[in-house]
């Protein structure tokens, strides 16, 4: 049954009891859900809060929007809950964090080398996640693998094969951050701003400035660092 939501944090309250109700199997996988104005009146809240609500989830590939069918609970909705309650349990918040320090450690470098040694082949690379990035923000069909696609593409651009090991080791790792911070935080201005730091990233990079890349790279990783500490969806241990 639905609760009135709380007038603190009503956002993710919405967030919390949509979840609850998909790990109790309230809704069926694949199944439509009501609409803003049902979802709005049972929470009693306002549209726009279960309008970001709903987008977070979307943005985290929990549910799925149709363009004038509605909006559908995905169907592995319940093994993406899953995942996200593993990073509550198993992957806590400091694990999150000192997984991003490790990657403050190697990104800038790699955002470096990657102006000084890019080819025109890299760089279009690059620039496809980046584009397809705008188009996702800008069609609401983000996703936890569209901001996770231009990381990789500038790690891909060093051929390293133990990076690239290392990198897709940690694959569901950082989708499990990006889950956090989409849902702990990221509104669509958040994604837009997200958007014009990797738009200034690669602009460096393919300006061959490899010492702005390095150091906006760093600046990027900060910034997604300080939201995980803030997240209220992941608990320190």
């Amino acid at each position: 049954m639905i609760r009135p939501a709380k007038r603190t944090s009503l956002y993710k309250d919405v967030i919390n009891q949509i979840v609850e109700m998909i790990k109790t199997e309230k809704w069926s996988q694949g199944e439509r859900i009501p609409g803003e104005i049902e979802l709005a009146r049972q929470f009693q809240v306002g549209r726009n809060c279960v309008r970001e609500a709903l987008k977070a989830l979307a943005h985290s590939e929990i549910l799925e929007a149709r363009p004038g069918l509605g909006t559908f609970l995905a169907e592995d909705a319940a093994r993406k809950v899953h995942t996200m309650e593993l990073g509550r349990t198993l992957r806590d918040k400091n694990y999150l964090i000192e997984l991003m320090q490790a990657r403050m450690i190697v990104e800038p470098q790699l955002a470096e080398w990657a102006a000084n040694h890019a080819s025109d082949r890299d760089l279009s690379s690059i620039e496809r996640a980046v584009n397809r990035a705008a188009d996702a923000i800008r069609t609401n069909t983000y996703s936890l693998h569209v901001g996770f696609e231009f990381h990789m593409a500038i790690v891909e651009i060093m051929k390293n094969r133990v990076l690239l090991s290392f990198y897709e080791s940690i694959a569901d790792e950082m989708k499990l951050q990006r889950g956090v911070l989409i849902l702990s935080h990221l509104s669509q201005e958040d994604l837009l701003r997200e958007l014009r730091e990797h738009e200034a990233i690669f602009e460096h990079i393919k300006n061959r400035n490899g010492a702005g890349a390095k150091r906006l790279m760093k600046k990027h990783l900060v910034t997604a660092i300080d939201i995980l500490a803030k997240s209220a969806f992941v608990e320190s241990t």
